[in-house]
């Protein structure tokens, strides 16, 4: 009977494998074709009994493939990517790993192998385009050779060093607080730092966002309850997260919106490894990774009576801050061109991007960070009647806000040198001009980078 289920979980793998978008290129261990999926030779062009048993690095010594990268993990036993153009004009990302026994012996040479016709056309467009310096080339061709899965995009510094710490931190069970802006993708992190720990597949990874359950709901929701704990409940009890995320992670988004009371039982959880169900009077084990992130300022909350310090301290064991978009604009350019690979994918198109549209994205605050631009790039996609978006497709706000120039005129000098003085005197001209170019509070608000109250706050200070 678990031979039968073997079997079958082995033919659905297969199938899975052979209806994949990319192209899958199997060798064994001396460079001996195995196997390859229908997209592999729609990518390549090539033959499938042309490739059947033969021997790869023979097959591009003969000139009958212009290249490969298997050979050269067979001869270096470690993984290799390439740009390899195919006779037929398909250009493909190849990036082939070795797979070892047990005892060390190489067994197969795996290829992933995706089109990147499209990316190489916008290059060419842009190679061509008077308009655009050396460095915005630069990143285009970066955008190319960058590691795109779908997840993330790691092409500025900062962020290629907060992903190495991330992989660093991974091994080890230390609370972390991820700190940024809404839509920055403290969760895609939260999620990175999980999958690169050991055995990762095998262990939980639980989320919840402390600000989208009712608080009369969100301590039920995180410790459990026991059977007829409170009205309503049910008779059997419920397991909670924390118990669900045992031997794993737990997730915490929007940290600074659970409730003071609860704060105090979470502080418990990290300092003893013990909790309570509600209800409960028999304690429950847990050995569990807390990752919390927050759009808010925690200190703030601190002094503000908001948030507990003690808490805070042991949350803030390994901090990562996260910046905006607009802080980091090198990865603009490869995450546009990722996101329309994949909407190309999801609607199955094959939509290109002018280089116009892409010299107005670049130019765009994005107070909504890689959401927004996410939802940005879907919407040029679906609404673009032909296969090249152009700019009549960029959504109006994001156009005016692109093309227009947010600078302040400030005088030569002022009449004196109290930096309180000369900051209120800027920022009620950056509000009074935010103001004028935004329209309404809320798209101001968020543009600014500051909540609507505050907005609110300081446009009654000012008169304006």
């Amino acid at each position: 009977m678990q031979h039968l289920e073997a079997e079958e979980e082995n033919k659905l793998l297969w199938k899975i494998i052979d209806s994949s978008y990319d192209g899958i290129f199997l060798t064994d261990g001396d460079c001996n074709v195995v196997y390859c999926n229908e997209a592999y030779l729609k990518i390549s062009g090539l033959d499938k009994e042309m490739l059947k048993g033969r021997n790869l690095g023979e097959l591009v010594k003969a000139g009958e493939i212009p290249d490969a990268c298997s050979p050269d993990v067979v001869k270096t036993r470690k993984p290799m990517t390439k740009v390899i153009d195919y006779y037929h004009g398909v250009s493909a990302l190849v990036t082939s790993i070795p797979v070892f026994g047990d005892d060390g012996s190489l067994l197969r040479v795996f290829s992933n192998v995706r089109d990147i016709t499209e990316l190489v056309s916008i290059r060419e467009q842009l190679k061509s385009s008077t308009d655009l310096n050396e460095e915005y080339r630069r990143l285009l061709w970066q955008a190319e050779m960058t590691g795109r899965d779908g997840s993330f995009i790691v092409a500025s510094p900062v962020m290629e060093n907060i992903f190495k710490l991330a992989a660093r931190i991974a091994q080890v069970s230390s609370p972390v607080l991820i700190q940024g802006e809404s839509g920055v993708g403290k969760d895609v992190l939260a999620r990175y730092i999980h999958d690169c720990g050991e055995e990762a597949d095998k262990r939980p990874f639980v989320q919840i966002n402390c600000s989208a359950i009712p608080e009369t709901l969100l301590e039920s929701e995180l410790f459990g309850y026991e059977a007829g704990a409170f009205t309503g409940a049910s008779k059997k009890g419920k397991v909670g997260l924390i118990e669900l995320a045992n031997n794993g992670t737990l997730f915490l988004d929007e940290i600074g919106e659970m409730p003071m009371s609860l704060q105090v039982k979470l502080l418990d959880v990290l300092q003893t490894g013990r909790m309570f169900r509600l209800g409960g009077t028999k304690t429950v084990e847990t050995k569990v990774r807390i990752i919390a992130a927050t759009n808010t300022n925690l200190e703030k909350m601190i002094e503000e009576g908001r948030f507990r310090r003690d808490l805070f301290y042991r949350l803030n064991v390994i901090p990562i801050y996260i910046p905006p978009l607009r802080e980091r604009r090198e990865d603009l350019v490869p995450m546009i061109l990722n996101f329309l690979d994949q909407n190309n994918r999801k609607y199955n198109m094959k939509k290109k991007i002018s280089p116009k549209v892409v010299d107005i994205l670049t130019h765009y605050a994005w107070p909504g960070n890689v959401r927004e631009l996410r939802n940005i790039i879907e919407h040029m996609t679906v609404l673009a009647e032909r296969d090249t978006i152009d700019e009549k497709y960029v959504p109006l706000n994001v156009a005016r806000a692109a093309l227009t120039p947010l600078f302040i005129e400030t005088p030569d000098y002022f009449s004196s040198f109290n930096l309180q003085e000369i900051n209120e005197v800027v920022e009620k001209a950056v509000i009074e001009k935010a103001l004028a170019t935004f329209g309404s509070m809320r798209n101001t608000a968020s543009h600014l980078g500051i909540d609507l109250s505050t907005l609110v706050r300081k446009k009654r200070k000012y008169n304006l």
